[in-house]
């Protein structure tokens, strides 16, 4: 059977990732830091479990992650080749007015960055309605989310094994060959008690037998389809929740003789279950 056709690959046009993102703060001062710590030092102003932005912070980045598939729901993924940050939207189809490989450029005055289990997050003010950042309107989304090109390229990931992963790659797209899934079975799981699509967790083993997390969302259009079998090659966003990393997959990316084809990207009717803080 044919391989999928995957988004990226070694032949791919590199995404024009900027290698240092200018912040600037204010109308009269700015800084500029380099290609290691924009991210950092970002989130480095969430000391507790939120911060409120109240200075003109503006940083650019690339979407390398939405819900075209369903994989990120009400969230868009960004990052440069510094790292990335997850940014919470109450709106779907985001991956219309934001494709992936789109640059952008974030307003962060007025919104609120969020500890969510040990990772920063963007988005506002933090409610009781579900866990993380509040999500920003859509109707307000256009002031904090501002596209710089219509343009999109192929998106080229860097390549990791599990022992490499470390939390300056959260939120960052990545690559992972030669693996297989220890537990065969969809993707998804059914709730038990109203068999629709649940988020699940299912084992990806390396050649040497080490194991690393793939979190599938229920939203997913692909949820109730069976996981690949032999060895190949997954691509995806890493993310974080207490002390534990997890794949989460990006643009339905997996390469493996056994896929013929992607399915059809569409609003899917399941539903995402973040997990919830224990702290």
């Amino acid at each position: 059977q044919p391989k999928t056709r995957k988004i990226a690959g070694a032949d791919a046009p590199a995404i024009p990732l900027p290698l240092s993102t200018t912040i600037f703060i204010g109308r009269a001062s700015w800084m500029s830091l380099t290609m290691r710590s924009w991210y950092a030092a970002l989130k480095s102003r969430c000391t507790g479990a939120q911060a409120a932005v109240t200075e003109d912070i503006t940083i650019e980045g690339v979407v390398t992650g939405n819900d075209l598939y369903g994989e990120f729901y009400k969230t868009l993924v960004v990052e440069d080749t510094s790292g990335g940050i997850s940014i919470a939207v109450d709106a779907t189809e985001l991956y219309v007015d934001y494709p992936v490989g789109t640059a952008v450029t974030i307003h962060c005055n007025g919104l609120f960055l969020c500890d969510y289990g040990g990772k920063v997050m963007l988005g506002t003010r933090p409610t009781d309605e579900y866990a993380g950042p509040g999500r920003i309107p859509q109707a307000e989304a256009v002031l904090y989310l501002r596209r710089k090109q219509a343009e999109t390229r192929p998106l080229r990931p860097r390549t990791f094994t599990f022992g490499e992963v470390d939390m300056r790659h959260t939120d960052t797209y990545v690559h992972f060959e030669g693996v297989r899934f220890v537990q065969q079975g969809n993707w998804c799981d059914p709730d038990p008690e109203t068999g629709r699509p649940a988020t699940t967790e299912r084992q990806r083993a390396d050649a040497s037998g080490r194991e690393f997390t793939v979190r599938t969302a229920g939203t997913c259009t692909y949820a109730t389809e069976p996981v690949p079998q032999g060895t190949g090659s997954v691509y995806g966003i890493i993310d974080y929740f207490n002390g534990k990393y997890t794949l989460r997959i990006a643009n339905r990316e997996v390469d493996f003789a056994t896929v013929a084809a992607r399915p059809t990207a569409c609003p899917s009717s399941g539903g995402y279950s973040a997990p919830k803080p224990t702290r």
